[in-house]
């Protein structure tokens, strides 16, 4: 598996998709890695260059030391990009990787080619900066996330997700816990420190947002307050789907994402 050392790190990636394509870069959330975007890999990869990769912390690349901030974890993305050559790109993230997605459009314009924001916030969702603190602090306590794993599945996979896809489940536990310590804690305090409302009011790129109806974390109000700064910002919203929407609304998602992308990269 590939891997580049950059911006005090070292990233694991994946690269995939016709060289002369559009380049998609696709940024996982907080306890996954590349593999979140499996249900959507085959689909991109069959149109435009996809690049997916571990967040700093997470999967395969390296526990790089906490905290985190997302400007950091954004300049990370930033420095991929450019060192594979691969800029501008459509980026789309998921939760954390859609807090990375806003701070791209924020620090690095010139390397977005558009933003697909998917169930995520342009504030700390659950609270303060205190919070995300204290989450960090208690995994770190605890010395795994064997309390954390149900309460995360049940807020990212719906009942009828559950039965229906049990592999799918074992795969999203698989991620959670391949996640290290020091990531988990890293974004924890990544993620409390964010403050990108009304920050891309002047993005010059397309944005498309979708929110889970669902969601308890990343609500449809957040999504709301996002669109509310971005003046060409539009807003989806996913029917009966919880945070990890890219699984439990897949074969609605998947359609719609495809769609904007064919648009914005015509």
């Amino acid at each position: 598996m590939p891997a580049i050392a950059l911006n005090g790190t070292t990233l694991h990636y994946e690269l995939d998709g016709p060289e002369a394509a559009p380049v998609v870069a696709l940024s996982n959330s907080l306890s996954t890695d590349l593999r979140m975007w499996n249900p959507q890999h085959p689909a991109l990869a069959a149109k435009y260059r996809v690049l997916r990769y571990d967040v700093r912390g997470h999967g395969r690349s390296a526990p790089a030391p906490a905290p985190y901030s997302v400007e950091l974890l954004a300049d990370d993305l930033a420095a991929l990009l450019t060192a594979l050559n691969l800029g501008p790109a459509h980026i789309v993230g998921l939760s954390l990787g859609g807090m990375t997605a806003q701070v791209m459009g924020i620090r690095h314009p010139d390397l977005c080619a558009s933003l697909a924001l998917v169930a995520t916030t342009c504030r700390p969702p659950f609270g303060s900066a205190d919070a995300w603190a204290k989450r960090a602090q208690e995994v770190r306590d605890v010395g795994d996330f064997s309390q954390l794993e149900a309460p995360m599945i049940d807020r990212w996979l719906t009942r009828r997700f559950r039965r229906a896809n049990p592999q799918g489940v074992a795969l999203v536990q698989q991620m959670i816990h391949a996640t290290s310590l020091e990531g988990y804690a890293g974004a924890c305090h990544a993620i409390g420190g964010l403050d990108a409302c009304g920050q891309l009011r002047d993005f010059p790129r397309p944005v498309r947002i979708w929110a889970g109806e669902e969601d308890p974390g990343t609500t449809v109000e957040d999504a709301r307050q996002i669109a509310a700064g971005i003046p060409h910002a539009t807003l989806v919203i996913v029917e009966h789907a919880r945070h990890l929407l890219n699984w439990d609304a897949e074969a609605r998602f998947t359609p719609s994402l495809l769609a904007w992308l064919a648009e914005v990269s015509a």
